[in-house]
């Protein structure tokens, strides 16, 4: 590669009147600074002018050590250290406050020894010697780069990237300065460096989670559809997965001492906002620094889809909405990878970390050029190649399908409710119209440039600065309130908390009905039209059947006639009675004895043939009659002389008792056809005024009422924190119709002995009961309810989640 020189920054400490560049010339690094008054030139080593830039904000040695070891991976002696300060003192490039820093000021003061006679001024450098560092508080991070010209060529991984080449941030809204919080951040997350090493296993642990439960996560994938629209899914992942990995990026650049100036936001697509921080200075990072600074956006996103799978599957049985956080947590980073920052074909971290490994800053510039050359045959055949041509060709044909995809959901979710007809299909087709053309401009600007380039890159091997521009920043001091909101931060993970599980809610009343008759019959009357407060025992409604009715006219004649039976029974025997049973009997007497006394008389006659044995033969019949009536009359008149017996009264009074009761069933019909409301409380039924008329069949529902002045709430409560719950306990409940305004108190009263399981997860029902006097809760009504659990410190109420997932999830993987 040929030899490439760039203007950068001039170290806080060296005089204004020098110039510095940067030498690069294949794999090697110097640097020169050029005084522009005495025109003399100074080379400096990579690491000689990098303990310029830092000295300005570190003065202590073992802190610059660190950083050197950090930077070079190899020691600093402190020997070398004062040799090399040493030898800027006697060329004279320090300025007059560097005499005021505590590793520098020894070599500043002047001394002398005698040459022929005379006081000759010593040289810093024979005198330079280790020295104890002194103590001095941390002064602020070196002066932030001047911007390079603005057609300057950046180094691979820098060029075009959003935020480290400074024309990307161009039109870009700043919001605040990052570099206090990255300046008191640093050393705490410092340590955190390590974790990359970690990184692995949770991604392998994710993916094994993943593929054993895949369908627990294509149910929950479906919900979360439901749930959550396109714009909240974007606003989610705006305010966590981008914000986070952009701070993170800011941390790596602070880490290798880059100056993180703005955090601001800029469009993507034209519309889209996307978090952008703007560092001054990547011209300056070393090609495995630029390649950590990209590769550290993509880790971290690999350890929040790892974080967010985990905590998915950890709180789906316990925390709804934490596993839902933990899904869209996983969703976001995952989609980021895939869609843009790991993926090579968007210009994004994954593009620009695969153009710093191959050390091409114009790869996709490159790629187009060496297509169109193969599409038209173009003359300059330097970058033409068929592998960047099948990458330039993926990248279009992905780019085109992302378009497409974009323009899909867009109709799918802006205009898939709103009956706009054409219009939509309009506005979508313009969408991707306008994206297509965007990217067509840009592809080409892209080409154009690198062509532009090829032309002189067979001599062009300088690259001079037009203009001089400061590069220092503003000292400032470490601020306190920082610390002190950290410190108290961490002073209340330890403070005790009311962990309180929680979960969805229904309302149901304490007591419901349903009015009904138990025989058919015509609504003839309606009281009320329904939704009333009535008391007990009001009639709501009358319905008649006129069965009934004859049914119990005609039992009542026949128990009118039973009760005369009875009433007769009870009188015998009658005086009456007897008294003509004795004439009866004294008149077949009188009557027996005329019919003997001409039987008698006829005897004589038929034997001397005087009378007819006929004649005879009569008389003689009647008289055995007669006496035969006599036997039959004193019969009669025993039997109208002897009483009526208990057993006969009974049975007869029990005939009347029968008929009596089949009356009275009869009539409770009929009071039961009239609909009354059988307690305090609300009817349910709108309308009822409307069933006026109509034949009620028997079993119909006529209405509904309850008694909804206690009601019952039932709490779905996650398997995982039943265990927190107990019978008796605090209950608050949020309806959803009153969630700003009204909470409602109660206490648990049952605790489900059955599992139910759920799409999320297993839940077990809580019932707690509620005063409800002012009716403001209603059946059905829907809501968040918190049971209050036991007391935790707050670290330990936020990390149940985690802490049961090691002591079940991992500790079954344990062999």
């Amino acid at each position: 590669m040929s030899e490439n020189t760039k203007k950068i920054v001039l170290p806080g400490y060296l005089v204004r009147r020098l110039e510095a560049f940067r030498v690069v010339k294949g794999d090697s690094t110097s640097y020169l600074l050029r005084d522009k008054v005495k025109g003399r030139t100074y080379d400096f080593d990579a690491w000689q002018f990098y303990l310029l830039e830092i000295l300005p904000g570190l003065e202590q040695f073992d802190k610059i050590q660190a950083a050197f070891v950090d930077r070079f991976d190899r020691e600093l002696t402190r020997a070398q250290f004062d040799e090399f300060i040493a030898s800027v003192v006697d060329q004279k490039l320090f300025v007059e406050e560097a005499g005021e820093h505590a590793l520098i000021k020894r070599f500043m003061r002047k001394t002398f020894e005698v040459q022929d006679g005379k006081a000759v001024p010593r040289p810093a450098i024979e005198s330079a010697a280790p020295a104890a560092p002194a103590a001095a508080p941390v002064a602020p991070a070196a002066a932030a780069a001047a911007a390079p010209a603005a057609d300057a060529e950046l180094p691979a991984g820098v060029q075009d990237a959003l935020g480290l080449d400074f024309r990307s941030t161009e039109g870009m809204l700043g919001l605040f300065d990052p570099r206090p919080l990255f300046r008191l951040l640093l050393p705490l997350l410092r340590p955190l460096r390590h974790a990359v090493y970690v990184v692995p296993l949770l991604v392998l642990a994710a993916i094994m989670l993943l593929s054993s439960y895949w369908h627990l996560l294509t149910e929950d994938l479906q919900r979360l559809h439901l749930d959550f629209t396109l714009f909240q899914y974007l606003v989610f992942v705006f305010l966590t997965v981008r914000f986070f990995t952009t701070m993170t990026s800011g941390l790596i650049g602070q880490h290798y001492h880059l100056a993180p100036e703005k955090v601001g936001l800029t469009l993507a697509f034209g519309f889209i906002p996307r978090w952008t921080l703007k560092m001054v200075g990547a011209e300056r990072l070393t090609r495995n620094q630029t390649m950590w600074l990209h590769g550290g956006n993509l880790l971290v996103r690999l350890a929040l889809f790892s974080v967010g799978v985990l905590t998915w599957f950890n709180a789906r049985d316990n925390n709804f909405m934490m596993s839902q956080f933990g899904l869209l947590l996983a969703l976001g980073s995952f989609a980021g990878l895939v869609l843009e920052s790991g993926n090579p074909l968007v210009k994004s971290h994954g593009y620009y970390l695969l153009s710093a490994f191959l050390n091409e800053p114009h790869l996709r510039g490159k790629a187009y050029a060496a297509l169109l050359n193969k599409w038209k045959g173009g003359v300059y055949r330097a970058s033409d190649s068929t592998l960047l041509a099948i990458y330039a060709l993926l990248t279009s044909t992905y780019v085109v399908l992302v378009i497409l995809l974009l323009a899909r959901m867009l109709g799918r979710f802006v205009f898939g409710e709103v009956e706009i007809g054409g219009s939509a299909v309009l506005i979508v087709t313009g969408f991707v119209l306008w994206a297509l053309y965007r990217n067509y401009v840009s592809l080409k600007k892209f080409g154009e440039t690198y062509e532009r380039q090829l032309q002189f890159d067979r001599w062009r091997s300088r690259t001079v600065p037009l203009k001089d521009e400061a590069g220092e920043v503003e000292r400032t001091k470490t601020r306190y309130w920082p610390t002190a909101v950290i410190v108290a931060l961490v002073v209340a993970l330890f403070l005790p908390y009311p962990y309180e599980p929680g979960g969805n809610v229904l309302i149901y009343p304490a007591r419901k009905q349903i009015v009904t008759v138990d025989e058919g019959g015509l609504v003839s009357e309606v009281f009320y039209a329904g939704g009333e407060t009535l008391k007990s025992g009001t009639l709501i409604a009358r319905v008649v059947n006129a069965d009934y009715a004859a049914q119990i006219n005609v039992l009542t004649a026949r128990i009118a006639e039973q009760a005369a039976v009875v009433q007769n029974l009870r009188s015998l025997p009658k005086k009456e009675e007897v008294r003509l049973a004795e004439e009866r009997l004294a008149l077949a007497q009188v009557q027996a004895r005329f019919s003997a006394e001409r039987e008698q008389r006829l005897k004589p006659l038929v034997a001397i043939e005087a009378v007819s044995r006929e004649e005879y033969e009569a008389a003689l019949r009647e008289a055995m009659a007669d006496r035969q009536q006599i036997l039959q009359r004193e019969a009669e008149l025993a039997l109208v002389k002897v009483p009526v017996t208990p057993s006969q009264i009974a049975a007869a009074e029990a005939r009347l008792s029968s008929l009596v009761e089949e009356r009275a069933t009869y009539e409770a019909r009929v009071q039961r056809s009239d609909l009354r409301m059988p307690f305090d409380g609300n009817v349910l039924t709108l309308n009822l005024k409307n069933k006026t008329g109509t034949f009620l069949q028997k079993g119909e529902t006529f209405a509904t009422v309850e008694d909804s002045s206690t009601v019952t709430a039932e709490i779905e409560i996650q398997e995982g924190d039943i265990g927190y719950v107990n019978v008796g306990d605090e209950v608050r409940i949020r309806a959803v119709s009153f969630a700003v305004d009204r909470e409602f108190h109660g206490k648990v009263a049952l605790i489900d002995r059955n599992v139910t399981p759920k799409p999320t997860g297993n839940v077990i029902k809580v019932q707690a009961t509620i005063e409800n006097h002012d009716g403001l809760l209603r059946t059905g009504m829907a809501g968040r309810a918190k049971v209050l659990g036991a007391s935790m410190p707050v670290w330990r109420a936020f990390t149940l989640a985690l802490t049961r997932f090691f002591q079940v999830q991992v500790w079954s993987w344990i062999p």
